[in-house]
């Protein structure tokens, strides 16, 4: 799953890179190195004729059932932050949005946990912008979800699941890189885009596009937000083995 997430650019760095207009936000600052669900998170969406940037709360209030058959919404913090891709157009819950209101989650990286309590950090090894592919719900509190996919060898030692990524590929050095992954961008936010052209972009990033090293357990808290989170931290060095001399 991606369940925390960080973004080292600022908004005029995506605007330029993704070619849309990211605006600055009083309810996210830019960069954020410990996004969390429940928070904004810089979107991008599209009409099928030009994209549009913004912010969308992460998580989708779970639905439940209730006396007479009636599905509700869970009260407080309990929240649906992820959609498989492998079953995003069957489950009632997103099939609707994977129809038809698909967005990208812009970040630079994501954490994950590994046995027992250790976090990795995972980023392109180019360090270019990644595109999480995400669902959306519109409204007067917008909502978005990060479709998740199988992990390619090697990162699934860490984790089974990773973000399914649109056009990870972006950089201002190689135009031509740019140009078709701003194409595949475009397809992916396509309301219009037919189900099955949709379903054959759904793939893992190859394992050697990414690297990943360990980082400090504080990431945890999400009240602690600081470039020092996306660091390599050595573990052994912070706790070291008391001496039994």
């Amino acid at each position: 799953m991606c369940g925390r997430f960080a973004n080292r650019h600022d908004a005029r760095e995506l605007t330029a890179l993704f070619q849309t207009a990211i605006p600055l936000s009083n309810h996210r600052a830019l960069p954020s190195y410990n996004i969390s669900p429940g928070t904004p998170v810089p979107v991008i969406t599209s009409n099928g004729v030009e994209r549009k940037g913004g912010y969308m709360h992460w998580g989708l209030a779970s639905p439940i059932k209730v006396q007479g058959g009636v599905k509700g919404k869970v009260r407080g913090r309990s929240l649906l932050i992820n959609a498989r891709a492998e079953t995003m157009t069957e489950k009632p819950t997103f099939r609707d949005a994977a129809a038809a209101r698909r967005c990208v989650v812009l970040a630079s990286g994501w954490y994950e946990w590994k046995a027992p309590k250790q976090p990795y950090y995972i980023a392109r090894t180019d360090k270019a912008p990644m595109a999480f592919a995400g669902l959306y719900w519109a409204g007067d509190n917008p909502s978005v979800v990060i479709i998740t996919t199988a992990a390619n060898a090697g990162l699934a030692d860490i984790h089974h699941r990773a973000p399914l990524q649109i056009s990870g590929q972006i950089s201002p050095q190689r135009s031509v890189d740019k140009a078709d992954n701003m194409a595949r961008l475009d397809a992916w936010l396509d309301p219009n885009q037919p189900q099955d052209q949709i379903m054959r972009m759904i793939s893992p990033l190859p394992a050697a596009a990414l690297s990943w090293h360990p980082v400090a357990p504080e990431v945890g808290k999400n009240t602690i937000d600081h470039a020092g989170l996306i660091t390599p931290y050595d573990a052994a060095a912070h706790d070291p083995q008391p001496s039994l001399f």
